[in-house]
């Protein structure tokens, strides 16, 4: 249990120690875990110095990759515990200082009101800064409510969406209880700042249950706190959400105009590169063939300039290893089907935890979906029927995106096998399919 910041500081530092023993032990290098992990080499290293601190997943996959056998695990769950002890007692006593300072204020004799009121005692000046500093917040608060809202964010690719939507709907209550309390201006706008991003993330959450109403009034409200507090990213995320509904619903000309308006709101982010990718994907649906080329170049050449995020599993951060699943897009819708198919196999090899499951499985979804229409155009029945099938079993799905792709592959089936009897075995799950996405 650590009693101060120094001691947890400890803890850590013997927790990277570990991940660095277990390391050497399997032979692998930084950049081998950071692979399996689904990080940079960077990441590892200040993970290991004890400078950084990394997801129950990470563990997880480190502990795979390095054969501890559960020990890391273990190892991390005791810090974990140490540490949200030591915070909840630094709360406490912060809370309980606030609360004295409230109380001594309380008792102070009443101010004499001047006769010239225009010349303010000194005395009262510094009684309205204690005022307007009182907080009941505190840099500990914010810094915790930072990480849980990343930790949601990096869960939506492959969590339980009802259960994901409630844990973000939940902390976005507890933030309104505190921004209802004492706190200073700083910790108002910060609070306000990942309310915004909690309120992206339930945003898209909604649109893959397919509530498209609920998840445009999630992003309206995204977008004013951006614009009220000055936040570029969050701005053209709401902006990047508009595109991809209006993708999805088939309004192309509207998906080029809101991406450039994100783009504007924050050129030199990576969500521009995802705004870049959504027009490109439009572009390739109006057959504008040597755009999308262009799209996809400047959007690399944009990613490829930019540092390597964190925490690349966040759905609001942009790293090289998505850009596949982009052009894998682009590709199929331009029958480029050899670089589609290369894609596809590159989408589905990154999204493949080590043991078998993915930790990516609306991306690995649309990969399969994209080798099964290849394997169609290639004349390959069975290939195609066994990928659809593969890719109509994920559990977690976005309704719209999904059903935009698998209508990809009917008219390629209608095309290509008007009135063969084997395309049954696509037809049948198809059906099934888009009667389920209906429902949800």
């Amino acid at each position: 249990m650590a009693r101060d910041a120094t001691e947890l500081a400890e803890l850590q530092r013997r927790l990277g120690e570990h991940l660095a023993t277990w390391r050497k032990a399997a032979r692998l290098k930084q950049a081998q875990v950071g692979q399996a992990a689904h990080v940079d080499r960077t990441t590892v290293s200040h993970i290991e110095g004890g400078r950084a601190r990394a997801s129950d997943q990470f563990w997880s996959l480190a502990d795979a990759a390095c054969g501890a056998n559960g020990e890391l695990i273990d190892q991390h769950r005791r810090f974990e515990a140490a540490r949200l002890a030591y915070q909840a007692r630094v709360q406490e006593a912060e809370l309980a200082e606030s609360r004295a300072k409230s109380a001594r204020l309380q008792d102070l004799p009443a101010l004499v009101i001047p006769e010239r009121p225009h010349l303010a005692r000194p005395g009262e000046t510094i009684e309205h800064m204690r005022r307007l500093y009182r907080t009941d917040v505190g840099a500990e608060t914010i810094e915790q409510l930072h990480q849980v809202a990343e930790e949601l964010c990096c869960e939506y690719a492959w969590r339980d969406a009802e259960a994901l939507k409630a844990d973000a709907d939940h902390w976005l209550q507890y933030i309104a209880r505190l921004k209802d309390g004492p706190c200073t201006f700083k910790e108002h706008k910060e609070l306000l700042m990942i309310s915004g991003w909690l309120m992206l993330l339930i945003g898209c959450v909604e649109y893959d249950l397919g509530r498209k109403r609920q998840a445009e009034s999630w992003r309206q409200s995204a977008k004013k706190i951006g614009e009220d507090i000055g936040h570029g990213p969050i701005i053209a995320w709401a902006f990047e959400m508009s595109a991809w509904f209006a993708l999805t619903q088939g309004d192309l000309h509207k998906v080029m105009a809101f991406s450039r308006a994100g783009i504007d709101a924050a050129p030199h982010t990576s969500v521009a590169v995802q705004l870049s990718a959504q027009s490109a994907k439009a572009a390739a649906r109006m057959g504008e063939r040597e755009t999308v080329h262009h799209i996809l170049d400047e959007g690399y050449r944009l990613l490829g300039s930019m540092p390597p995020p964190a925490r690349p599993e966040n759905h609001f951060d942009i790293d090289p290893a998505k850009w596949d699943f982009y052009a894998m897009d682009c590709f199929r819708i331009a029958t480029e089907d050899r670089r589609a198919s290369e894609h596809a196999h590159e989408v589905l090899r990154i999204s493949r935890r080590p043991d078998g499951t993915d930790r990516s499985p609306m991306r690995a979804t649309e990969a399969r979906l994209t080798l099964a229409i290849v394997a169609l155009r290639q004349g390959d029945l069975d290939i195609a029927a066994s990928w659809t099938q593969d890719a109509l079993s994920a559990s977690r799905r976005s309704a719209d995106s999904m059903t935009m792709v698998v209508d990809e592959l009917v008219r390629e089936l209608n095309r290509l096998f008007p009135k063969d009897p084997a395309a049954r075995t696509i037809v049948e799950p198809v059906k099934q399919a888009r009667l389920e996405l209906r429902a949800d």
